[in-house]
């Protein structure tokens, strides 16, 4: 340490000696307006004022939730947007930064919620949960590095309280310690309103109305503290954490970055230097590392995904022959063909989206709904009205419904990134990497066929714009939008639709003499006119096709790629190597499985970077999921479920619907078993997430669980390839 003496003296300096060695130094200033800042947020809060607000994104999209600092001036909103910008912080090198994030809010706005609804001030802060994307506002990074921390010291009393403890008392006895530590480095000392908080101080002897009492009255207390200096010592505190560790690491020197920045020191250096790295050296006076270099630009992404394609240019230039070019991009690939992954899908996508397109396109009534024409979701055993089962089966050409089954059969699992397992619905798959543009077209087709056919729609006609909005910006921010005309067209077209009509469930007709009874019971409506729905429709997709699918389709694999890459290079700034293969799964796994039937050494391949492993491949599905799910719900005694489902409420329905989700749950359970070459316990299996009722417990139920799924592959002849359970 005596190699660094400023930066010795403020690591071991008590909070006020801290503050007044920067004064002295002249490094005060550097941080007065971020201390104001903080005071000033910090005062609004106590006084019982929403410092932050949230807003919860569009339904169905993640990480899109808004933060805003509500009360920030003009002039603070300014060094907000300087010091917390994500792309400026990663400017400075601060590639730790993950893109999105989930914030604990609440805290921020419990001192106004104690003030407003003392009685149920813990929920409404506990409910305000923010999922954000940290490059869409500072004010979200200013919160998680900045504000956050500190209101979380300053409400531990309150919500270690709220959250109560059955840790034994010599623990519980070391967590009020911190506490009141903490507490006293913010210069707040002991007082009987906070006393009351600490272990074995009374709290427990509290009614209701008291613990509200007592934590207005720790409210008040710190409302008497000056929030500036309260403000300045947690800062110090923080800054000082960061010194010692930095001082821990310099046997040999000045430590690299990431040697030193922890996840708990990241917002330190973040909060208070911008991210800056090198920013940080120069205040402790402190030289640059050997061999530190601060990564301000990410290198651009390239992609090799379309070689065949040149492949005769490439020869022609090169004056060989271009088989011997073809040659080399297949050992390039890694495989037998020129033709990369990326290309051969995308050519199946164009395909299957030509077939999608005439299907709707000669929809009319009398035929079957298209519901189940793509699959958008894992099969569940149901009652009542839904998707028909693989209906794409029936209405597709068998060679590419094969090709769709071929390609998108595999998949990585990100806790087990080394297997290639089994994808149970490979035409689920497909439609996800197609996108949003076939949920959309889709869907609009769909809801247009039940508002006529009955029985009844999601949403009218006049709904659709607010509907699909969340589908209508993905599609704009591609550069592929829809013409909001389409919209216009079907609403003024609803105008011209047949009177409604009623839709039974069942009728039966019967002659009692001369008169002929109808019975059934009235489930919704129908209305004649679908085909001009239909041809409105039709016209808007065709043309929409014709302009943008080409586009569409490599926007969707350039981007997901392009984010990978950008992610890997992201990773090896802030840790100074290539990521582990689990490590790169984790951001890897989706486009894999798109674009790469889940071969995470192919996208390695086709983002420039040689694979630390290759994956080995195992399936362990014997033919179509759907049928080996509906042979475990009856390997495991369930009984037709519409039939069951006619008395919903009764204690044999509640068995069988605990049944049918074991049995939708079994595919999971084949993934599991191969990717780890054995059977799952019930704890890698995910067994707390189902109920057991049905078996008088989970213990006889996940034996009879795990029975029922070796039967049925035996039945199926899977079962001599099947691995054994692990053993006890």
């Amino acid at each position: 340490m005596g190699e660094h003496p400023f930066a010795s003296a403020l690591a071991t300096a008590e909070p006020g000696q801290f503050l007044r060695l920067e004064r002295d130094t002249g490094r005060s200033s550097r941080f007065a307006e971020l201390d104001q800042l903080v005071a000033n947020v910090l005062s609004i809060a106590l006084a019982g004022h929403r410092p932050v607000s949230v807003v919860t994104g569009v339904q169905g999209s993640s990480n899109n939730d808004t933060l805003a600092l509500s009360s920030l001036s003009r002039e603070e909103q300014g060094l907000v947007r300087e010091m917390y910008s994500l792309s400026k912080q990663q400017k400075r090198g601060a590639w730790y930064l993950t893109e999105q994030m989930s914030l604990k809010a609440g805290v921020l706005n419990l001192p106004a919620h104690l003030r407003h609804y003392p009685w149920h001030a813990m929920t409404l802060a506990t409910n305000e949960v923010a999922r954000v994307h940290l490059g869409a506002a500072p004010d979200a990074l200013a919160a998680w590095c900045l504000l956050i921390p500190l209101f979380d010291d300053l409400m531990a009393p309150i919500t270690v309280r709220a959250a109560g403890s059955s840790k034994p008392g010599a623990e519980q006895e070391e967590t009020w310690g911190q506490i009141t530590a903490r507490y006293a480095t913010m210069g707040l000392a002991p007082t009987p309103q906070s006393r009351v908080f600490v272990y074995g101080a009374g709290w427990s002897r509290l009614d209701r109305g008291g613990q509200v009492r007592a934590r207005l009255a720790l409210l008040d207390e710190l409302t008497r503290a000056d929030p500036l200096q309260v403000a300045a010592r947690f800062r110090a505190a923080r800054i000082q954490a960061l010194i010692s560790a930095t001082l821990k690491k310099s046997r040999s020197g000045t430590p690299l970055a990431r040697k030193v920045l922890t996840k708990a020191l990241q917002p330190v250096l973040s909060a208070y230097f911008g991210g800056d790295w090198l920013s940080y050296l120069d205040y402790v006076e402190m030289p640059p590392g050997s061999g530190e270099e601060i990564v301000t630009a990410l290198p651009e992404a390239k992609l090799f995904v379309g070689g065949s394609a040149k492949a005769e240019a490439v020869a022609a230039q090169q004056g060989i022959d271009v088989s011997d070019v073809q040659a080399m991009l297949a050992a390039f690939l890694g495989q037998g063909s020129s033709v990369s992954p990326v290309e051969q899908r995308v050519d199946v996508l164009r395909r299957w989206w030509s077939q999608f397109d005439a299907v709707h396109a000669r929809q009319a009534p009398g035929m079957h709904p298209l519901w189940g024409l793509v699959e958008d979701g894992p099969y569940a055993i149901r009652a009542g009205f839904g998707p028909t089962r693989q209906l794409y089966r029936w209405l597709l050409s068998p060679d590419l419904v094969e090709e769709v089954d071929r390609l998108w059969d595999g998949v990585t699992l990100p806790r087990w990134p080394e297997t290639i397992v089994s994808e149970p619905y490979p035409h689920r798959l497909m439609a996800e990497t197609v996108g949003v543009a076939a949920a959309f077209w889709h869907g609009v087709a769909l809801t247009a066929w039940f508002v006529c056919e009955g029985p009844t729609s999601r949403t009218p006609l006049s709904g659709l714009r607010s509907y699909y909005r969340r589908h209508l910006n993905e599609l704009a921010q591609a550069g592929t939008p829809i013409h909001l005309g389409l919209f216009d067209e079907l609403e003024h077209a609803e105008r011209y639709l047949g009177e409604p009509q009623p839709v039974y469930s069942h009728q039966q007709n019967a002659n009692a003499g001369r008169t002929s009874i109808s019975m059934g019971v009235i489930i919704g409506e129908r209305r004649a006119g679908f085909e001009r729905l239909r041809d409105i429709i039709t016209g808007h997709r065709q043309g929409w096709s014709h302009r943008y699918l080409a586009e569409y389709l490599e926007h969707r694999w350039k981007s997901e790629l392009t984010e990978v890459s950008y992610e890997l290079n992201k990773f090896v700034a802030a840790n100074g190597k290539l990521p582990t293969y689990k490590q790169f799964a984790r951001f890897a796994d989706t486009a894999a499985n798109h674009w790469f039937n889940g071969d995470l050494a192919g996208l390695y391949a086709a983002i420039g970077e040689r694979a630390p492993a290759t994956s080995r491949r195992v399936d362990l599905l014997p033919g179509a999921a759907h049928d080996f799910v509906d042979a475990v719900y009856a390997a495991l005694g369930g009984l037709p479920f519409d039939e069951v489902m006619k008395n919903p409420g009764s204690p044999l329905a509640n068995s069988c619907r605990q049944k049918a989700r074991l049995a939708a749950a079994s595919v999971t359970y084949l993934q599991i078993a191969e990717a780890l070459g054995r059977a799952p316990d019930i704890k890698e299996f995910g067994g707390d997430r189902h109920e057991w009722d049905w078996a008088d417990g989970r213990e006889r139920g996940w034996s009879a669980y795990q029975q029922a799924i070796e039967q049925v592959l035996m039945r199926n002849g899977a079962g001599s390839n099947f691995p054994g359970r692990p053993h006890r």
